[in-house]
Order: C-alpha cells, then sequence, then structure tokens
C-alpha cells in the first residue's frame, strides 16, 4: 500500500475516528491519522495520512481552516450547538438589522483569547473536558490564543445566521456561535458546520466513502508522498537557512536534508566546516520544517549523485546561490532513473545571510 495523504468529505453523524477506523478496514492498514477532529454533528474536510505520511502530520495540524456555519439565533445550548440542553432567549424574529451583525461579527476579527468549551475533546489533567461535562463537572480552563482572520455574513434568513470563518488552528466555531450570540443580545448556537479548508487543501478536491467502497478504488485516490531535497554544509543554521528550508517545505510533504562531508566542504570551499558533522546535524534536526537528516557521502561526484538519487528525491531545491553538484543535475537523476524537479529557490535578504557577508 503506497503512502499519502487522503481528503475525504465526511459526513454528519460519524465522528472522525469512526471515519479512520472505516479507512483501515477498508484499506487495510493500520497506519492511518487525520489533521484535526471534527465533531459528528458536523461535516467536511478531514485531512488524512496513510503510512509513513503520518509521521508528517506535525506540519499540517496547525494550518488554517475554513468553515462555513449556520447559527440559530434565540437560543443557547450547554454544548454550544445544537446536540445539547437547549434554552429559548427573548430574541424576536426580525428584530436585527444586518449592520448590527456586521457590526458584531467585525468585532470578534483579529488575535484573542479562547476559552475552550467544557463539551470539547480537549484533555485536561489526562481527562477529556466532555467526559467531566457530561459527568457535571466544570473546571476551569486556560485560555488558548487564537486569531480570527475574517468572518462573512452570507445570508440572514428568519432566525439562521449563515457565516463563512476563516480562523487559525484551535478555534472553537462553536465559542464563536456562542460568543456572537451573546454580544448580539440574542443568544446563539451552532446548528451546523462544513468545514471547507485545511491550509490548501480543499473540500471540493475531497473524496466521498460513499462512492469509493473498495480498496482499489480508494487507494487510487491516496496523493503520493512528495520528497523535496535540500543541501549544504549548514555550519550554522541563521535565519536565511530557515527561510529556505520554508521555501523547500512548500514544494512537497516530506523535507529531508543532506549536510556536506567535511572533505567535501573543503574540495568546494577550500575549508573544511567549523562545527563537526554531529553538531551540524543537531542544528538542522532542531529545525520544524525539517524531517529527516542525512550527512552526505564521501567520494567521486558519481558517488555523490549515486547517494543523491538513493534517498529518491521528487523535488531537489537549490539556494539561490547554491553551486556544489548543481551543474546536469536533472541529466544525473534520469541516469538513475529518476524524474526530478530541480527548483531555485528565492533569496532572502542576501546582504545580511549570504556566506561572504558572515563570520
Amino acid at each position: 500500500m503506497k503512502s499519502g495523504f487522503l481528503l475525504i468529505n465526511k459526513p454528519t453523524g460519524p465522528t472522525s475516528h469512526d471515519v479512520i477506523d472505516q479507512l483501515r478496514k477498508t484499506l487495510g492498514i493500520k497506519k492511518i491519522g487525520h489533521a484535526g477532529t471534527l465533531d459528528p454533528f458536523a461535516s467536511g474536510l478531514l485531512l488524512v495520512a496513510v503510512g509513513d505520511a503520518t509521521k508528517l502530520l506535525r506540519h499540517y495540524v496547525g494550518l488554517d481552516k475554513t468553515y462555513e456555519a449556520v447559527l440559530r439565533l434565540g437560543v443557547t445550548s450547554d454544548t454550544y450547538d445544537r446536540t445539547g440542553k437547549i434554552q429559548e432567549t427573548n430574541y424576536k424574529q426580525d428584530t436585527i438589522s444586518k449592520l448590527k451583525i456586521q457590526k458584531v461579527l467585525k468585532s470578534f476579527i483579529g488575535k484573542q483569547k479562547q476559552t475552550p468549551p467544557m463539551y470539547s475533546a480537549k484533555k485536561v489533567g489526562g481527562k477529556k473536558l466532555y467526559e467531566l461535562a457530561r459527568a457535571g463537572k466544570e473546571i476551569k480552563r486556560k485560555p488558548n490564543e487564537i486569531e480570527v482572520y475574517d468572518i462573512k455574513l452570507k445570508s440572514l434568513n428568519s432566525e439562521l445566521l449563515i457565516l463563512n470563518f476563516r480562523v487559525s488552528s484551535g478555534t472553537y466555531i462553536r465559542t464563536l456561535a456562542h460568543d456572537i450570540g451573546k454580544k448580539l443580545g440574542t443568544g446563539a448556537l451552532l446548528e451546523e458546520l462544513n468545514r471547507t479548508s485545511i491550509g490548501d487543501f480543499k473540500l471540493k478536491d475531497s473524496v466521498d466513502l460513499k462512492n469509493v467502497r473498495t480498496r482499489h478504488a480508494l487507494s487510487r485516490k491516496i496523493e503520493p508522498m512528495k520528497t523535496v531535497l535540500v543541501s549544504g554544509t549548514f555550519d550554522g543554521v541563521h535565519a536565511g537557512h530557515k527561510n529556505y528550508f520554508q521555501q523547500a517545505r512548500k514544494l512537497g510533504h516530506r523535507l529531508i536534508c543532506v549536510l556536506g562531508q567535511a572533505s567535501i566542504v573543503k574540495k568546494f570551499k577550500g575549508k573544511e566546516p567549523k562545527l563537526t558533522a554531529k553538531e551540524r546535524i543537531k542544528l538542522v534536526k532542531q529545525c520544524p520544517e525539517i524531517d529527516q537528516v542525512f550527512l552526505g557521502v564521501h567520494g567521486s561526484d558519481d558517488e555523490v549523485f549515486d547517494f543523491i538519487a538513493s534517498l529518491k528525491p521528487d523535488i531537489i531545491a537549490l539556494g539561490y546561490d547554491q553551486k556544489a553538484y548543481t551543474k546536469n543535475l536533472k541529466q544525473e537523476m534520469k541516469k538513475r532513473e529518476l524524474d526530478v524537479e530541480v527548483k531555485k529557490l528565492k533569496p532572502y535578504k542576501e546582504s545580511v545571510y549570504k556566506n561572504s557577508k558572515l563570520k
């Protein structure tokens, strides 16, 4: 079974874990995970990693997300959504203007602290908050730093308010719905929720499990992992290197780094690195964008190219001024039966971070 990513359109009803269980049974593989839970009553995009791609989920759990939400005005609930104990308020339909709604929505834009709702899967002291809530307990929760980038009013139909949200990871739309209702003076709960994107991954590109029932059909929908390779001396890691890694990461899913052997560095630069290979590896491993680090080989040019090909990169990302082993790189990979894309990355403050400028 190939490793990679699946975009799943989760229906209302099952939990995110139910969807993962179904995928495990259909694909016959246990190593499956997702980048961000959806409540059972919510629908929309679930980003799923299969096989070795599960090791890369840390890069995706923190991506921004967009949602289409339906808020019901004139009611509140203990869960902040339609699944809880519902209480009506004194709100009368058609007594609130769109102008007031727009003003209230605008007040929620920006960075802010948000307290996780008691009915959530967040763990405190090893217990999920919703487990405590169901036992009739309410505990103090530490607010999280979130950011609401945009809220668009799509429509207001009687007591139903339809909104589009673009928010940072970790934002509870249920809590926003409750707080918006409170500020409007009407009360509100989250009636429906549909996640439409996670970072650059879009719901429109997702798979409906009802239409893909067999292992073969589903495996064909897996987007294979793209491996990006970067290389260099990395005799210390500065902001220029970090920007190089950030640019390279955006080109694929997995980012591997090859550090030049001291003898190879001396061949091209006339002197060996100041730091040992072990010290340089340790520095690069501290960069969150990097998934794997390899020490390059000492040998002939052919041996160096053989080693690069053995890592099976899909893309090789080069620094804007990188010269070592870059000539005829694409052709050298083709000789080794690899169709590799070679990308030259943009400079970053080269007047400051160019090697010749740094002590």
